[in-house]
């Protein structure tokens, strides 16, 4: 904390402008020859038998006449990017800023809709069910990349760097949940550093540190690490990661554009395995005595991206239209545990291309992408390098100034791996100022993952014999608002699945046979000057009729439900000199149901079929029971300095012991946590 001391005496310092005034030139528009006017002191020691050097005949080269002017800088043009057909901004720098969060994921706790499963610390692979999404059916690009993971198909948020993200964008409709994310770029003539620190007990620190500075008036370098660690003072739950990013971008002209960016990852795990638990609703949750079910296991993901890409505008005021480029990305992961070490090493190169049309109120956009995929371990798959390509097209169309048509379609195959497609579409009507309805559906037919075909391995097997999966969903949503304040939504979702790859409780890869899951929201919201604030209710249920091993955890996987809230008071204080924001927000899931379900081994989720399999062959009551939490914010700017302070899970032993959001990995338990966002601007 010795740090945080002197960090903030610093700041309590008056700052004082770091741009001086202007300065008057100094060179005289006029000067007169200084070998003529000025007079020495001292007799000159030159006689006449030394003739001067300087020949008159030539002109003095300091005359007002010849002095170069300076060329005036050319304008630069903010370099901006339309939203695609369907996808909605969800944050955005400003509303990332005030909140105390290093890990994007953690943005989905307080989102109504989603239920989370989270391991406890930050860094881990969570897994979450967003209206009638599971985790294989969700999406995640940054700057054009992919960051799903290449053998299980799995979004990683922990690729993404949070503190750069500028927009956040999603569309949440249809059969597959898609999100896109751009990164801050800089117009500016003198260099910034940011410094970003978090910390908290039981090991949890984050420092960021940022450099970014124009080498060129057209050229900006970005440079960064980020030295992140959490922990829970649980035995086996500490983690230890680390960031390194450098990104270019040059404007050729005021038409073109490059980018390249270089993007490292890597964390060290200790691994659980989850805690020795016999009934979950009387789990002690006390960090000194409590056992994790594999006592030496360790694992690491080691992730880098690289990327060089060509934009292109058709004016200088207008948006981007073109997107060219070469991408190469690895992907490593390694786990050591009693019974065996798996490891897995991908390298994907890739050729990439996006354009984007618009006439009128009919807006089109078509992505391709060929790469290569291979496999350097050759440890644990039984196939090493599949050829594949990918089409992706979005379309939107205002067919009544009321009434708007979305459309979405992507197809791809992966050599002998098979084929993915999905169509879906969203019709929306607005029949007055505030109010819009939205009925929407898809169909998907989705390939199994290389991990679920070519796996081997002690404990799990794949089986190349897998069906693709067949999904088809429909669902509505009815959106209004009131007086400008008030907000108020309903959302309902239903969800038929055929033939999901599942690993059933012997370790084999299966299909799983046709089941449903129903899902459906409520919410009503607050936004004036001085309060932000939101409820919601969500209900989900898997259903099945299938009495086969898989079908009959999904079936009696129990209702799940949850209720959340948070109320934020904002507004200037000493006489606006800070901005401050502050609130409390939580969360309570009344019933008990199974889990998500987190195969160390395979580094992977599945839903609902949470058995407890690394602890004496697992049960099939292992319930969660009900649990709730609640956290309170205080956030304050102040010019380039911000303060975010943070009280998480506030009434932790107070009628419960601890919770899980994943049965077996407790959550932490009450603490406080620090956060500076600092700016230099010299």
């Amino acid at each position: 904390m010795n740090l945080i001391a002197v960090l903030i005496s610093v700041f309590l310092i008056q700052p004082q402008d770091t741009i001086p005034p202007v300065q008057p030139d100094t060179l005289s528009r006029s000067m007169p020859d200084t070998v003529q006017q000025v007079q020495p002191a001292f007799p000159d020691t030159l006689n006449a038998a030394f003739p001067d050097t300087l020949n008159p005949a030539f002109a003095d080269t300091l005359n007002a006449d010849s002095e170069p002017e300076e060329e005036p800088l050319e304008p630069i043009i903010f370099w901006t990017y339309t939203s695609p057909p369907a996808f909605r901004t969800a944050e955005t720098d400003s509303t990332i800023r005030w909140i105390n969060m290093v890990n994007f994921f953690e943005r989905y706790h307080d989102e109504k809709g989603v239920i989370t499963y989270r391991m406890g610390t930050t860094g881990r692979l969570d897994a979450l069910e967003l209206h009638a999404f599971e985790t294989r059916h969700m999406q995640l690009e940054m700057e054009g990349l992919r960051l799903n993971d290449p053998l299980t198909g799995n979004m990683n948020w922990n690729r993404l760097p949070t503190q750069k993200i500028y927009m956040f964008r999603e569309d949440a409709y249809g059969t597959a949940y898609r999100s896109r994310v751009r990164l801050k770029d800089y117009y500016l003539t003198k260099p910034r550093t940011y410094l970003n620190f978090d910390e908290s007990k039981y090991n949890y620190r984050n420092l960021d540190f940022v450099f970014t500075q124009n080498v060129r008036q057209h050229t900006n370098l970005e440079l960064s690490f980020w030295d992140r660690r959490d922990g829970i003072g649980y035995p086996r739950s500490d983690l230890e990661g680390r960031q390194a990013a450098a990104l270019l971008y040059h404007q050729i002209n005021p038409l073109w554009m490059v980018k390249a960016g270089y993007l490292n990852n890597a964390i060290d795990r200790r691994e659980s395995f989850g805690y020795s638990v016999s009934d979950p609703a009387f789990f002690a949750f006390n960090r000194f005595t409590e056992t994790p079910n594999q006592p030496g296991a360790e694992s690491n993901s080691t992730s880098s991206d690289i990327w060089l890409q060509v934009h292109h505008r058709g004016r200088p005021d207008e948006e981007v239209s073109t997107e060219l480029g070469l991408h190469y990305q690895t992907d490593k992961w390694s786990l050591s545990y009693t019974a065996d070490t798996v490891s897995t090493v991908f390298n994907r190169a890739e050729i990439y291309a996006r354009k984007q049309l618009r006439t009128g109120d009919f807006q089109l956009e078509g992505t391709g992408r060929a790469y290569y995929l291979f496999e350097t371990e050759k440890q644990n798959l039984s196939d090493s390098s599949w050829l594949g390509w990918r089409f992706d097209m979005d379309a939107s169309q205002r067919i009544f100034s009321r009434l708007a048509l979305y459309l979405n379609g992507s197809l791809e195959t992966l050599g002998e791996a098979g084929n993915t497609g999905e169509l879906s579409g969203r019709l929306t009507l607005t029949p007055f100022r505030g109010t819009e309805l939205s009925v929407y559906g898809g169909l998907l037919s989705k390939a199994p993952d290389l991990q679920a075909l070519y796996w081997q391995a002690d404990d799990f097997s794949g089986n190349s014999g897998l069906n693709d999966e067949e999904s088809i969903s429909i669902g509505g949503e009815l959106k209004t608002g009131l007086l400008g304040r008030f907000s108020f939504g309903l959302r309902g979702d239903w969800r038929e699945t055929n033939s999901a790859v599942f690993v059933d409780p012997s370790g084999q890869f299966v299909n799983a046979d046709l089941y449903r899951m129903l899902s459906a929201t409520v919410w009503a919201g607050l936004n004036t000057r001085i309060f932000e604030g939101e409820v919601s209710a969500t209900l989900k249920q898997y259903l099945s009729d299938s009495q086969s091993p898989v079908n009959t955890l999904i079936g009696s996987a129990g209702e799940r439900s949850l209720l959340k809230g948070h109320l934020y008071w904002k507004n200037y204080v000493f006489n606006r000199a800070a901005f401050v924001t502050a609130g409390i927000s939580g969360l309570f899931s009344p019933n008990a149901y199974r889990t998500a379900e987190y195969l160390v081994p395979l580094n992977r989720w599945q839903h609902a079929t949470h058995i407890n399999r690394f602890q004496g062959g697992g049960t099939n009551t292992f319930f969660n029971p009900s649990y709730y939490r609640a956290d309170l914010d205080v956030s304050a700017r102040i010019r380039w300095f911000m303060l975010l302070l943070k009280w998480e899970n506030i009434f932790d032993r107070m009628n419960q012991a601890g919770y899980f959001e994943t049965t077996g990995y407790p959550m932490p338990e009450r603490r406080f946590m620090l956060g500076l966002r600092i700016l230099f601007t010299n």
